[in-house]
C-alpha cells in the first residue's frame, strides 16, 4: 500500500484508511487522491433492478493508459475535476484495485476542494459490462457521499438483465416486502374489528308521533347492484360482489392459498375499477409522455466527408510567405556541333523570367451563443469546426482545379478510331502533347459525359490502347489517374504532376475562437492560405473533341 502519512497527506475522515471500500486520503500539495477505488469478489447490494456488483481480478478489464480514466463528481460525466495515474489490483489487505487520481487545475475541482470534500468523500467505480453480464470494463470514476457496496461506491452500468444468480436474492427480497405488507393489512383488520357496528336510529325511528311501521311479507327487494354475469347454467345463481376494501385486501394477502378468495371481487365496480394511464392524449392521465427519456444519438449521418480529385494531382508545397517568387528560363542554353581545332564553341543566347505570385485566402465564421461551451456542448461545436474544414478541402479542391485549367495548352484533337471512346482519344491526343514536352503524363480529367465512355470501357482495352498511343505500360497505368470534372462538355486536359505546384499554408485550415462578451456569445471562424504556380503550361494540354 502506497505510504500516505507524510505531512503533505489530508485524510478526509478521521481513522479514514485507503484500505477501506471507496475511502481515500488526499495530498494537497500534489494535488493526488489516493485509495481503494473497488473491491474484489465482495458484492454489491442489489441495485433496483435486483443487480449484484460483483467483480475479480480476472473479471475486471483495466485501460493500458490510466489518463483514459477521467474522474468526476458525482457521476456527471459532463462534470470532469481530475485523471487517474496509477491502477492496479492490490492484495492487502484484501484484493482491491488501488486508484491514484491528480485533480486538475479548474474551478471544479478548487470548488470540490474548498466546499465538497466532506460531503463527497468517497471514491466510486465506473465500469462498462460486457455483454456475458460478468466481465466488466473499467471507463471512469466519480467523487460521491455512498454507493452500492458497504461504506462505498456505485457500479456505474449494469446488464440489461439480472443474471440466474441474483434472482434468488431477488425473490427473497421481494417475499420479506409481502410478509411485511401481510403484517400491515392484518393490523388494518384488528383496527376496523374494533370500530362501533351500530347505526344510529333515524329520525322517522324517534318521531313519537310517526305512523307505526307496517310489517309486510313480502320480501324486500335488493337495491345493492349486483354482478351482470350470466349463471353458467340453468339453476345457477348469481355471484355476490364485494366492493369491502378490508376483505379485498386481505385476499390478496393470502391469494397464495387461497386463489378464489379474489373471486367476490371480480365486478366490484367503480371503487375497484381499472383505469386508463394512457401513453399520451385525451386522457390528462398519462405516464409515458412525462417520464420517457429520449434516446441522444447525436449527429445524424448525411453523407461521406469530401475526398479532394484534383489538388492530389499536382506538386504540393508548404507556403511559408504571402509571397511566392522564384524564376524560369525564357531560353535556354543550347550546345550543338563543335570541329575543335580552337575553334570558337557553339552558343545561344539566354534569358531568363522573374515569376512571383501572391497568397490568396479563404475564411468562414459565425457568432456562437456560448450556452454551447458553458455547458461543454463539444457534440455540436467539433461538428461546425469539422464541417469548416470539408468545406475548406472542398474549395482548395476548386482552386487546384481553377489553376490546372488556366494553365492548360490548347491541343487539337486527331481523328477517332472507329469502336474507340471519344474522351479515350482525347487523353491519347492530350499526352502526346505532353510528351512533347519531354515530360511524362500523369493524370487525365474528363468531362462527366466523355468519363461515362471511358467508364464503359474495359480496363483490357484501355489498357491496350493507351499504351498504343502512348507507351503507358500495366504499373504506368495503375500510377495514371482518370478522373471525372466540371471542366466543359467534350473537354479533356492531360498533364504531368509537375507542371503546377499547389500552394498551402501549413496547419490549414486555421481554427480561431473569440469571445464576445457584450453579446454572449464566441465568434469562431476558420482560415487558409493558398498560392499557385504553373511551372511549365506547356506539360498541360486541353483537348475539345467534337460532339457527336
Amino acid at each position: 500500500m502506497t505510504d500516505t502519512t507524510s505531512a503533505s497527506v489530508q485524510p478526509l475522515v478521521e481513522n479514514d484508511s485507503t484500505s477501506q471500500v471507496g475511502r481515500f486520503s488526499f495530498d494537497a500539495e500534489s494535488r493526488t487522491l489516493r485509495g481503494n477505488l473497488l473491491p474484489l469478489g465482495v458484492n454489491s447490494r442489489p441495485s433496483m433492478s435486483g443487480h449484484v456488483g460483483h467483480f475479480t481480478a480476472e473479471t475486471l478489464n483495466l485501460p493500458r493508459d490510466p489518463s483514459v480514466v477521467t474522474l468526476n463528481r458525482s457521476h456527471a460525466q459532463h462534470d470532469p475535476v481530475g485523471r487517474a495515474t496509477l491502477l492496479e489490483v492490490r492484495s492487502e489487505p484484501a484484493p482491491h484495485l488501488y486508484a491514484e487520481f491528480t485533480l486538475g487545475d479548474t474551478d471544479e475541482a478548487d470548488e470540490w476542494l474548498t466546499t465538497q470534500r466532506d460531503s463527497l468523500s468517497k471514491l466510486s467505480p465506473e465500469v462498462l459490462y460486457a455483454s456475458d453480464g460478468v466481465h466488466g470494463r473499467l471507463t471512469g470514476a466519480a467523487l460521491v457521499s455512498e454507493g452500492a457496496w458497504k461504506d462505498a461506491a456505485l457500479f456505474a452500468v449494469a446488464p440489461d438483465q439480472a443474471q440466474p444468480e441474483d434472482m434468488a436474492e431477488l425473490a427473497a427480497y421481494i417475499e420479506t416486502v409481502r410478509d411485511q405488507a401481510r403484517a400491515v393489512i392484518e393490523q388494518a383488520n384488528a383496527v376496523l374489528d374494533a370500530l362501533p357496528t351500530d347505526t344510529p336510529a333515524s329520525a322517522e325511528d324517534t318521531d313519537p308521533d310517526a305512523a307505526p311501521v307496517q310489517e309486510s311479507n313480502t320480501p324486500t327487494e335488493e337495491t345493492e347492484d349486483m354482478s351482470s354475469i350470466v349463471p353458467d347454467a340453468p339453476g345457477a345463481t348469481t355471484p355476490v360482489v364485494r366492493d369491502d376494501a378490508r376483505a379485498m385486501f386481505a385476499a390478496v394477502a393470502n391469494r397464495s392459498s387461497n386463489p378464489e378468495a379474489l373471486a367476490p371481487f371480480a365486478g366490484a365496480g367503480a371503487l375497484f375499477a381499472i383505469q386508463n394511464v394512457q401513453e399520451s392524449g385525451p386522457s390528462g392521465r398519462t405516464i409515458y409522455a412525462d417520464t420517457a427519456t429520449p434516446a441522444a444519438i447525436g449527429e445524424l449521418w448525411d453523407k461521406q466527408a469530401y475526398s479532394q480529385r484534383f489538388l492530389p494531382l499536382v506538386t504540393q508545397a508548404s507556403l511559408t510567405a504571402t509571397t511566392v517568387r522564384g524564376w524560369r528560363w525564357v531560353s535556354k542554353p543550347e550546345v550543338g556541333d563543335y570541329a575543335g581545332n580552337l575553334a570558337e564553341v557553339p552558343s545561344n543566347v539566354v534569358d531568363t523570367e522573374p515569376v512571383e505570385t501572391s497568397a490568396l485566402r479563404l475564411a468562414g465564421g459565425h457568432k456562437i451563443d456560448r450556452k454551447f461551451y458553458d455547458f461543454n456542448d463539444q457534440n455540436a461545436i467539433e461538428s461546425y469546426f469539422r464541417l469548416q474544414a470539408e468545406d475548406v478541402a472542398r474549395k482548395l479542391d476548386a482552386k487546384a482545379l481553377g489553376a490546372i485549367q488556366a494553365a492548360a495548352t490548347v491541343t487539337t484533337p486527331g481523328t477517332v478510331p472507329s469502336g474507340v471512346a471519344k474522351g479515350l482519344a482525347a487523353i491519347v491526343d492530350g499526352a502526346l502533347g505532353v510528351i512533347g514536352t519531354e515530360n511524362r503524363p500523369s493524370f487525365a480529367i474528363v468531362s462527366p459525359e466523355l468519363y461515362r465512355d471511358v467508364l464503359l470501357t474495359s480496363d483490357q482495352d484501355k489498357l491496350a490502347f493507351l499504351n498504343a498511343g502512348f507507351g503507358l505500360e500495366e504499373g504506368d497505368f495503375a500510377s495514371f489517374k482518370i478522373v471525372p470534372g466540371n471542366i466543359g462538355a467534350g473537354k479533356v486536359i492531360v498533364g504531368a504532376r509537375e507542371a503546377v505546384t499547389f500552394y498551402t499554408l501549413p496547419g490549414t485550415p486555421i481554427r480561431v475562437e473569440g469571445l464576445d462578451v457584450h453579446h454572449g456569445g464566441v465568434d469562431v471562424a476558420v482560415f487558409a492560405y493558398y498560392a499557385s504556380i504553373a511551372n511549365n503550361a506547356a506539360a498541360i494540354r486541353s483537348v475539345t473533341v467534337a460532339s457527336a
